[in-house]
Parts: structure tokens; C-alpha cells; sequence
């Protein structure tokens, strides 16, 4: 490893350069005398979910003087010290800290200030130990927001449209500064690139899996389990099964949904509602106007047929039926979805209707008690 990473305190985390870098940066390169041209170090600095200045540049100069360093780049983040990830890749070593909220897209209801979003959330720093030349560094910058954002795509981020990342990421890319730029090109189709990507995407990727079920299934279908669960809740006070308290009903669900949930085939109908409800929003299906997907337009059926397969899969004829009772429910105004989506509101239906259809196999099974 090239890089020397030295814990300050539980806050703080420098990163040491073998020798004077150059920068490619989303960041602005601070130093104490304004001279800017070369840094031997780049901070992680740890601040709180609700951080705000109205200098930037003034806290980042305090920073570096608390560290007596001369000039550098300041990330910024809400994610612990200790979830640092360093990682050594061809020709470079990638450092990062991963979070995965507030998701950034197109769609925004509300945009920010820039002073008044809170830390970065994805930061990475790479550092290569080859000549690239300016151009191949600002390649290489591309490169790792190619990866960071076919990530944040592939979890499925949940956002107003696809998410690209989340919304103050910051990445720098750091060369020897005495190093004569030979290497023109890097990106992901490079030896460099490549590496780089694979790194960023990887880790991103395995962030979010480890994050659980919970986090996951709120991101697909704008739901966590509990909030699955307090639905599920409304739907049993109107119509109980004898025998079985709303309270015994609800923690039995719990137990069912989350065995559910380990299903990959539950799972792969989920992701598939929520792809297509991105794509129906983006104006992408062919022959549906992003108008008439606002609209839940009665010329779409997928939306019907996902759930249909989705609670046959689960719960068989008894849950399909359960499923047009609760989108009856939804009809006469007795139930809403505050999230979803198109295509997800049929899966959300056929998730309840199986729930509700299990619980009650159970109960007529006698293996529940009331």
C-alpha cells in the first residue's frame, strides 16, 4: 500500500501521500496560504446528519489547521471512522466512506442550497501511481461516477425518478505531481479504470445488501416492513379472523412476511414492479406516455398480472382472491398508498392479500393461538 492512513481521533482520519499530488476533484483544494497547486494529504472528517456552514472553505481551513497541514481536500461525512474502506486496485489504491441516503435523481420536489445539504454521503478518493495526464484524470473521475451511479441504480435507491447517487458525493482523483503524463485514457474499458470501478461498484453494492431486508424493501416499494405491517394492521381491525387478537394477528404476519422475504422469487417480482415503474415514470415503455402512467391508465395490465403472479406464487388461489379484496378496499377508499407506484401497488396488494391468506391457513390450522 502506497498510502499512509493515520485514526487522529474517532472523528478524524488523515490520508498521506507518498509524495506531492495533483487533484481532479469534485472538492475545492484548500490550503492555509492559498496556494493550492500540490497537497501531501486528504482528511475524512466525521460531522453530524444536520451539518451547516456558511463558510465552507473557512471550516476546511480550520480543519487543516488543527492538523497542522499545510493543504489538502476535506471529506466530509456522517458515517463513522471506523466504516472506512480502503482498497489497493491496479495501479492505485481507492479510499471511501459509504452512505446511501439522501438519494439524488432528476426528480426533485425540493432542491438544495448548496451550503445546506448536510455531509457528503459517497466519498471517494483515489489515488493512482501512474503518469496520467490531466485528461486521463478527469476520465478517471468520470469513470468512478459511471460506478458510483450504476450502483445507486442497481439498489434501487428510492428517489422521484433513478437514482444517480446521493445528493453531496464528492470524488477526487490524486496523481504524483512530478509524474509526466504519458496515459491518455481511463476509463471502465481500461486496466486502471476498470479496476477502479469494479472497486467503487463493489462496494457501494455490498453497503447496501448489508444495510438488511428492511432498508432494501423500503427503497423497492416505498415500504419498510413495520410500515408493511401497519397496513396490514388497518386491513385485519376491519375484517378479523375469530379467534386471534389484531396484536397476536400483526406479530404473526410479522413472522410470516419476513419468511417471505427470503425468497428470491418474491424478491425478483418486487424489483420488477419497481423497474417498471422507474421506466413508466421516465416516459421509457414504449406506447405509454409518462401522462398516462401518472394517470394509472386502464391500458396497462402488467401492473394487474405482476401482482396476480406474485400472490399465486405465495398463497395460491386463496391469496389472488385476497389481493382483488384489498384492491377493492383501495376502490371504495377504505385503504391508500401513500408510496408506490403503478406497478408496485399491485404488489403491494398482493403482499398484504398473502399475508392476510397465510395467517388465516394458520389459524384454521389451529397452529396460531389467539
Amino acid at each position: 500500500m502506497y498510502l499512509n492512513i493515520r485514526r487522529i481521533n474517532k472523528d478524524t482520519v488523515v490520508i498521506d501521500f507518498p509524495k506531492p499530488v495533483e487533484f481532479i476533484s469534485t472538492l475545492k483544494i484548500v490550503s492555509i496560504n492559498d496556494n493550492t497547486n500540490t497537497a501531501k494529504s486528504a482528511i475524512f472528517k466525521q460531522v453530524k446528519n444536520d451539518f451547516h456552514t456558511d463558510d465552507i472553505i473557512k471550516y476546511y481551513k480550520e480543519i487543516l489547521d488543527s492538523l497542522n497541514i499545510e493543504s489538502g481536500i476535506v471529506f466530509l461525512t456522517a458515517i463513522p471512522m471506523d466504516e472506512l474502506i480502503h482498497i489497493k486496485g491496479y495501479l492505485s489504491e481507492i479510499v471511501m466512506t459509504v452512505g446511501l441516503e439522501p438519494p439524488l435523481c432528476i426528480s426533485y420536489n425540493k432542491l438544495y442550497e448548496p451550503l445546506r445539504m448536510g455531509a457528503s454521503t459517497i466519498n471517494i478518493l483515489i489515488y493512482v501511481d501512474a503518469p496520467l495526464t490531466r485528461e486521463a484524470m478527469v476520465d478517471l473521475l468520470k469513470t468512478a461516477v459511471e460506478a458510483k451511479t450504476a450502483a445507486s441504480s442497481d439498489l434501487l435507491l428510492r428517489c422521484c425518478s433513478r437514482a444517480v447517487g446521493t445528493v453531496t458525493d464528492a470524488i477526487a482523483i490524486a496523481r504524483p505531481y512530478d509524474l509526466d503524463g504519458e496515459i491518455l485514457f481511463s476509463s471502465m474499458a481500461t486496466p486502471i479504470g476498470n479496476s477502479v470501478a469494479k472497486i467503487i461498484y463493489n462496494s457501494i453494492i455490498s453497503i447496501g445488501i448489508k444495510n438488511g431486508i428492511e432498508w432494501l424493501l423500503r427503497n423497492h416499494i416505498g415500504y419498510s416492513v413495520e410500515d408493511l405491517l401497519t397496513l396490514f394492521r388497518d386491513i385485519y381491525i376491519s375484517t378479523p379472523i375469530p379467534g386471534i387478537s389484531s396484536e397476536k394477528a400483526v406479530e404473526k404476519a410479522r413472522k410470516i412476511l419476513y419468511r417471505i422475504l427470503k425468497d428470491p422469487n418474491v424478491w425478483s417480482l418486487i424489483i420488477a414492479a419497481r423497474e417498471l415503474d422507474l421506466h413508466g415514470s421516465s416516459g421509457t415503455i414504449p406506447g405509454l406516455t409518462i401522462d398516462e402512467y401518472a394517470n394509472d391508465t386502464i391500458k396497462i395490465v402488467a401492473d394487474e398480472l405482476l401482482g396476480i403472479s406474485l400472490a399465486l406464487y405465495i398463497g395460491g388461489a386463496k391469496a389472488l382472491f385476497s389481493m382483488y379484496w384489498i384492491e377493492n378496499m383501495k376502490k371504495l377508499g377504505r385503504l391508500k398508498y401513500s408510496e408506490g407506484g403503478l406497478y408496485v401497488d399491485d404488489i403491494l396488494s398482493a403482499l398484504l392479500g398473502s399475508l392476510y391468506t397465510l395467517l388465516f391457513d394458520e389459524v384454521s390450522r389451529g397452529s396460531v393461538d389467539g
